[in-house]
């Protein structure tokens, strides 16, 4: 730990100290907790939104009686509308949105 005020430590990408909170966060540990957490999003987004198509034609199968088709057709469903949705995410990130 250093004696330096905190507000010597928070200098922005510029070098100059940082006139508001949302530029503070914007920098350092901050940022990487909010993006890691957008990661983590991503993933249960991508794992639910392929589980969930998986189950739609397994359940769809049960009920008009035509296994495996529904099954493989929601599960591409799933993995269709993940990697969309996916890759919309990471867009959205990568504009700092």
């Amino acid at each position: 730990m250093t004696d330096e005020p905190e507000s010597l430590n928070n200098e922005s990408e510029n070098g100059s100290l940082p006139r508001s909170s949302t530029e503070r966060a914007k920098s350092g540990w901050p940022a990487t907790i909010t993006l890691l957490g957008r990661i983590g999003g991503i993933g249960w987004f991508v794992g639910t939104t392929i589980a969930l198509g998986a189950y739609g034609g397994y359940w769809l199968d049960r009920q008009f009686d035509m296994a495996p088709v529904l099954t493989i057709i929601g599960l591409g469903l799933g993995v269709t509308t993940a990697f969309v949705g996916m890759f919309r995410l990471l867009s959205a990130i990568r504009k700092g949105r």
